[in-house]
Order: C-alpha cells, then structure tokens, then sequence
C-alpha cells in the first residue's frame, strides 16, 4: 500500500526527524553510547565493526559489505576582519547535514562533525566525517550536494564550497583512521564512539534551543541570524554549566582519577 509522502518543512526550520529522530531521541543516543563506553554491563549484543573488535554498535554493520571512512568539507570565507561566521556550522549541521543523517542512520555505524578555522590552506571548514560501505557513502553524498540550502549559500557567497571524499587518498577501514595516531592504540579504536555521541548531543543542542528561536525569513542572513541566537545559548550552556554537564561526568566515569593536562588549553 502507498501513502502520500509528507510536505517537506521549510528550510530555515528542518528538523532531525525523517527517520523519527528528535532532539530528546538524539539526546538518548548519546547517553547510551556513552554509557555503553564506560560501563561492562550491555543490554542487548554486540555487533563485530571488523575482526578483532568488539563494539556496542548502535546499528549493525553488515559482514558482507566493507566500511571505509569518508568526509565532506564544507569550505566557508572569512569576514573582512579576518574571522570566521561561526553560525555557518551551526547552520550546515542543522540545515544541511542533519536530514541526510536521519535518513541514512541505519547504514552510518559512526559518523562525527570536525569544526575548525585558522589562517592556513584550508581555512574556516566544518566536515562531516562517516564510516559506512561506499553505496551509502555515495548516497550521503548525493543528498548533502542535492541540499537546497546548500545551493543558497554558495550563491549568496557564505559558502566557497562543498568539497566531496574530502581529505582522503586512499580509503581506509581501520576504526582509528581519524584518531590522533598519538594516543594510546585502543584509544585511537574507541575513540570515534565517544565523539560521536558528543556530535549529537551538540546538534541536540542547536536543535533544542532553535525550537525557542523562530525564522523570521528563508534567506541566508535571516537563517544565519538565528544560528547567531542559537549558538550564543550553547556558548552560555558550555561556559556556565559545562563545568559539571561535561567536565565532571567524564571524570566520574574514569572514577575521578586526575587528568594530566600537558598544555594550555583554553576551555
């Protein structure tokens, strides 16, 4: 039986929920992956990502199709100061990226945002960095390409480009490919889970607090406006209670032992 295919929302106001997922859905994601990393215990069985490591797979990875890493750079101008539009990525992560994660969720295993800016080659760039077979690959690419949102923004200029298999020479399907290949070698492998969990607890975030913040037009200044409103209620959530949210629940999970903090770090 065929149904009628739902109106899709607005841009400016596109959720996380072709697939069902919500702000509160991703928020339990999170807990349960980062859960699952600092506990023994395990409520359902665990799925093998490769030989030799065992992992609490949210989604199973299918044995007979081989998971590679890949990113996509999104590549963004700086301002006539020379800083960064930091509700750019804000923006990509909501608007662009989120819908293409919601309807391939069951083929993504592992995926995480990247956010910098500097003044170098690759300058001001938000990726998304995902392990998954090379169909669905192509599929998340297709969809971030196809993003109507991205045609805006590269047209009004705030967007340089969307740079696809970005990074990469040569596919690679060890887990700790995108790990610091300093840490601790089962670190590097474990690593990708926990930040995963923090990228969606991050777009829960935006998602959340945009529900408060209404789009006053379509165009990419007004949308860029209210990831500016958004991102200043995260920045406060970070400064003012990350101290405890974050910092503190970490340490509890390693059963408070002390951290060696080797270098300036500004949190």
């Amino acid at each position: 039986m065929q149904t009628a295919t739902p109106t899709p929302p607005s841009l400016g106001m596109r959720k996380l929920n072709p697939a069902g997922w919500t702000a509160a859905s991703i928020l339990r994601l999170m807990a349960a992956l980062l859960t699952l990393l600092g506990l023994a215990a395990c409520a359902h069985q665990p799925t093998h990502s490769k030989p030799g490591l065992t992992t609490p797979g949210v989604h199973p990875i299918a044995p007979t199709q081989e998971q590679y890493w890949w990113r996509a750079c999104f590549k963004m101008p700086f301002d006539d100061n020379g800083d960064p539009n930091w509700n750019m990525d804000l923006l990509l992560a909501d608007q662009v990226v989120a819908p293409v994660l919601a309807q391939y969720a069951g083929a993504l295993p592992l995926w995480r945002f990247h956010r910098r800016a500097a003044p170098d080659a690759a300058g001001h760039q938000f990726s998304l960095l995902f392990y998954t077979d090379p169909n669905t690959a192509g599929r998340v690419f297709k969809g971030l390409e196809s993003s109507p949102v991205v045609a805006q923004l590269l047209q009004s200029g705030d967007l340089n480009q969307l740079v696809i298999k970005c990074g990469y020479r040569d596919l690679t399907s060890d887990l700790q490919a995108t790990s610091d290949p300093n840490w601790e070698p089962h670190l590097q492998k474990t690593w990708p889970y926990f930040i995963m969990g923090v990228s969606a607890h991050w777009l829960a975030l935006i998602q959340s607090f945009g529900e408060d913040i209404p789009l006053q037009s379509e165009t990419p200044s007004a949308m860029l406006e209210r990831y500016g409103q958004i991102r200043q209620q995260i920045s406060g959530v970070w400064q003012g209670q990350g101290q405890h949210a974050y910092l503190h629940h970490l340490s509890a999970l390693f059963g408070y032992e002390p951290m060696l903090i080797q270098k300036f770090i500004q949190f």
